[in-house]
């Protein structure tokens, strides 16, 4: 980007699988070795859901978790759709040291989406009061600007200066020193 290398980590698929974990996590470990900055695009709603993925996710995400926490390059992400719960928290969030975080005005940030937050809290409620307490939620708790709120967004910003922000991250970014204590290795 602007003559700068950058790595892009995102996911294809609105959920994230343990093949998917695994290969975001030695692309971040080899961003890392060799200095290069790391941009993650977030579209995740969560975790692919079948028996055989739900033996192996939790190491894959450990993993992916560790690659981001541990990586002292620059580290950009944006939330471009939907962005929900720990599977966001995975894909370089805040919580884990994203040096910089950009959503899109559309986007959905928080624990999960706001219908079905609405159809678990208003159970026996009517299909009205659910769409009304659906679109309460998704406001104050699903919004880009509640999200920037509670520390977990940068800054809003519009798809089409999304490439200008990040190339402005990353320049700003290009001298990021960390001193950390020496390791031989990750514990995960």
């Amino acid at each position: 980007m602007d003559g700068i290398t950058v790595g892009c980590v995102g996911n294809q698929e609105d959920t994230i699988t343990t093949a998917g974990a695994y290969k975001a996590e030695e692309f971040v470990d080899f961003c890392d070795a060799f200095n290069i900055p790391v941009l993650t695009l977030v579209n995740v709603t969560g975790f692919a859901a079948t028996v055989e993925e739900e033996k192996t996710i939790s190491k894959a995400l450990a993993k992916l978790t560790n690659a981001y926490a541990d990586a002292t390059v620059p580290k950009v992400t944006v939330v471009m759709d939907k962005a929900y719960g720990t599977a966001y928290t995975v894909m370089n969030s805040k919580a884990i040291g994203a040096d910089m975080v950009y959503a899109w005005p559309e986007a959905e940030i928080g624990m999960m989406d706001a219908n079905q937050a609405a159809k678990i809290m208003y159970a026996d409620a009517d299909a009205a009061t659910i769409r009304e307490k659906a679109a309460e939620y998704k406001n104050l708790q699903s919004s880009p600007l509640s999200a920037a709120k509670r520390g977990y967004v940068d800054t809003i910003i519009e798809a089409a200066d999304t490439r200008k922000y990040v190339i402005g991250a990353f320049e700003m970014l290009f001298t990021k020193r960390e001193d950390r204590p020496m390791k031989k290795h990750g514990t995960v």
